[in-house]
């Protein structure tokens, strides 16, 4: 399976480095976001781990996720390939998501 990360999901990404960067350094950013992306290419193989996304079951997507320390990466499914449209530090208020 493909996957493709949404301009969402990319932008989830540059902020939480940002984030991290400016309230710690550099080298802390990289240590915490850095786990993500292996996990993210486990979906290639495994392509139904974790569990449904319960503030986004509205949408009717089928939003699942996974969490990797304080982040939550969140993907769907679409034919042959997996959409990462979200990724989401789970220390903020979940109704962002929305």
């Amino acid at each position: 399976m493909e996957i493709e990360w949404t301009d969402t999901a990319k932008k989830n990404v540059r902020r939480l480095y940002k984030f991290y960067t400016k309230t710690a350094s550099e080298e802390i950013a990289k240590k915490i976001l850095e786990p993500l992306f292996p996990f993210v290419l486990t979906l290639k193989e495994i392509n139904l781990i974790g569990q449904e996304e319960e503030d986004l079951k509205h949408l009717k997507s089928g939003h699942r996720y996974l969490v990797i320390g304080h982040n939550k990466i969140l993907y769907k499914l679409r034919k042959e390939k997996i959409y990462i449209t979200h990724v989401f530090d789970t220390r903020q208020d979940p109704v962002k998501l929305k």
